[in-house]
């Protein structure tokens, strides 16, 4: 293979050495985009062949049909598009007996850019028709550079994202050990399994930790899950779920239903009935309030809500009295690893995993997630089920 040239390389494939030697006098003072021309001469199609095949970065070939034989030229048009499978070079072919080979029939059976008949390229015409072709050449060469840009940024993207993915698979099973372990130790403490000790705030501290640690616990899990796509693949396990239950339940488990929270249930539709898988459920509804009781304030004052809407759909929601969120957190909020500014890694939220795996649940119940800010504050996060779940 040849050096690439830093001029555009024609090719002129003709037997009569005549058509050489105008084709160089026509093109001698030729330059396009601040190039000439480097003209290659082959007098046979063989030759050619051998010429084109050392020349990958050949701009135009100004081929003639008929040369060692009647159909010389055609021939080497298809051992150039299919021996080759160079679809770059702009081909021309000329031909000074046009009855050997009817325009419309040449053009319909091979690949070729342009026809013409020696009598009519006149040296205007010729360099009007070299303009013509480099720019197509030029284009493509070009498209073909931005699809192989292309294509590395997608291995080097994808070898970054496998590369995350491995990383946060392995960190998150290295952090469930000693969390475990702590907790345990925690609960131990806070139960005073070996005895009093003493202290009332010593039991307090215990019970925190413990919290804490099933908080960063849902994180290692929701991180796991966005790793290795286990949210989306693992089937649901369908079943009657009264949500008026699952709410009050898990408001109680959480410790969110007493004297100083107004959390509370709404009466009138918490006999709704789903079918719905009720682990799935509980963990969205978990990863709600967990982000309420991050933006709400200090009287944490957060209200679930069970309602069907205008369309028979089913909507679990739940508020805060916080600031709310603007429109750009609103955008990034189901999107793993964008949490807003004022996130923290306390529940997950802050990287974005609580609500991204919500997200996927709902839509795996045919259902959509719904965050908006509300008109007196705070803001809505709700998980509305579809119509045909209601039972």
């Amino acid at each position: 293979m040849s050096a690439v040239s830093d001029n555009w390389k024609v090719l002129i494939v003709d037997d009569e050495t005549s058509v050489h030697t105008i084709t160089q006098l026509a093109l001698a003072d030729f330059e396009f985009e601040g190039k000439g021309v480097e003209l290659i001469s082959s007098y046979s199609a063989e030759e050619a062949k051998q010429q084109i095949a050392a020349n990958e970065d050949t701009a135009i070939a100004l081929i003639d049909v008929v040369m060692e034989t009647s159909g010389a030229g055609l021939n080497l048009i298809d051992y150039i598009r299919n021996d080759l499978s160079n679809k770059r070079v702009r081909l021309i072919l000329r031909t000074g007996q046009p009855g050997y080979a009817p325009e419309m029939e040449v053009v319909k059976s091979y690949d070729i850019n342009d026809y013409r008949e020696k009598t009519e390229l006149t040296a205007e015409r010729l360099l009007t028709t070299v303009y013509s072709a480099l720019r197509s050449f030029r284009d493509i060469v070009g498209m073909e550079k931005l699809l192989d840009e292309l294509n590395v940024a997608k291995v080097s993207a994808e070898s970054a994202n496998q590369a995350k993915t491995a990383f946060l698979a392995t960190a998150s099973h290295e952090l469930r050990t000693p969390l475990n372990a702590i907790m345990g130790m925690s609960e131990m403490i806070h139960g005073e399994a070996f005895g009093p000790i003493g202290n009332e705030k010593y039991k307090e501290y215990a019970w925190n930790i413990v919290k804490s640690g099933e908080n960063l616990l849902a994180v290692v899990q929701n991180i796991l899950d966005m790793a290795h796509g286990t949210v989306s693949a693992l089937p649901l396990n369908e079943e009657e779920v009264n949500i008026g239950e699952l709410v009050k339940d898990t408001l109680l488990n959480l410790n969110l239903i007493n004297e100083k929270k107004s959390s509370k249930l709404n009466p009138k539709t918490s006999s709704l009935t789903l079918l719905a898988d009720r682990i799935a459920v509980q963990r969205m509804l978990i990863i709600l309030l967990s982000n309420a009781v991050k933006f709400s304030t200090e009287k944490l004052n957060i209200n679930v809500l069970v309602r069907m809407n205008e369309n028979a759909e089913v909507e679990l929601c739940v508020t805060d009295d916080g600031r709310g969120f603007s429109t750009l957190d609103l955008d990034k909020l189901t999107t793993p690893f964008s949490g807003t500014e004022q996130s923290t890694i306390a529940d997950g939220s802050g990287l974005g995993l609580g609500l991204s795996v919500a997200r996927e649940l709902i839509e795996r119940h045919g259902g959509h997630l719904k965050i908006r800010n509300r008109a007196e504050g705070g803001a809505d996060a709700c998980l509305i089920f579809p119509k045909e779940r209601v039972l």
